[in-house]
């Protein structure tokens, strides 16, 4: 039956780096994705992609070799962000970033290893990307600088991954219904639209409401981008923790070098409200 039983194939899609097939049926679909790295009918825009990909990881593996622990990782970020209701915005910007990251480089599969597929719960079949890189990285990390709070936020780490990667495959399919025989690496690129532009809001809303209004401080990210990203997701995660009560001798801990911190960089002359209160 034709209208039960559809099956689509793509070979070598706009960008020259994807052999996909989809096949679609009454009870299931499903797709494959297998990436082939460095071939020539690449598109300028996947090869710009690739490399700010690239980029963006070797500066944010970079930053978290810095750290020691995961007190002094908390104390970076949290000098930055004393006032509770900047702390809120934070609670909820920093995973909506986070998050945006993912759908966006979830289109982006690994070089030589993109054509490597996996299988994990709750998630579609994928090729192996930039997200799964900045994912895995990330859960070590924040196993490695603190195991407690390494060990709750794998949840949440693991929900923000597996639906990026279901939201670009869905985006994928829809994209190779409309086009037939032919693809490209953004799928209909409505998906990244909407992630570009809640990712641009999630900063506005944390740099001007948060920082420039609330905190009198400039954000962590203008102090290292590299730091804040890497220390940002697991700060804003403990904000939670703390409030309900959970691991207070480490908040405690990180208060004390947020202290220390702060009053160092207020001798040194930063443009910090609070350091008007250590004149």
């Amino acid at each position: 039956n034709n209208k039960l039983r559809r099956t689509y194939k793509v070979n070598k899609v706009q960008t020259g780096y994807t052999v996909a097939s989809f096949q679609k049926r009454n009870i299931d679909t499903t797709i494959t994705m297998t990436t082939i790295f460095g071939t020539p009918k690449a598109s300028a825009s996947f090869l710009v992609a690739q490399a700010t990909a690239a980029v963006f990881v070797a500066i944010v593996f970079n930053a978290a070799i810095g750290f020691k622990d995961g007190s002094s990782a908390l104390a970076f970020y949290g000098v930055y962000h004393r006032e509770p209701w900047n702390q809120l915005i934070h609670f909820f910007g920093v995973p909506l970033i986070i998050w945006t990251i993912f759908i966006m480089i979830a289109h982006l599969p690994l070089p030589f290893l993109g054509k490597f597929d996996i299988k994990i719960p709750f998630c579609k079949q994928h090729a192996l990307s930039w997200a799964t890189l900045v994912t895995v990285g990330y859960m070590i990390f924040f196993l490695m600088i603190d195991l407690f709070g390494g060990v709750l936020y794998f949840p949440v780490l693991y929900f923000m991954y597996v639906s990026a990667v279901n939201l670009m495959i869905r985006d994928q399919q829809a994209a190779y219904k409309k086009q037939d025989d032919a693809s490209n690496w953004m799928g209909t690129g409505l998906l990244l639209k909407y992630a570009v532009v809640l990712h641009v809001l999630a900063w506005y809303v944390q740099i001007h409401p948060g920082h420039a209004l609330i905190e009198g401080a400039k954000p962590a990210v203008m102090k290292s981008f590299g730091g804040a990203l890497t220390s940002a997701p697991l700060f804003a995660f403990y904000e939670g923790l703390w409030f309900l009560g959970i691991n207070k001798d480490l908040q405690e801990r990180t208060n004390e070098l947020v202290a220390e911190y702060t009053a160092e960089l207020c001798a040194v002359g930063a443009s910090m409200r609070v350091c008007d209160s250590l004149v």
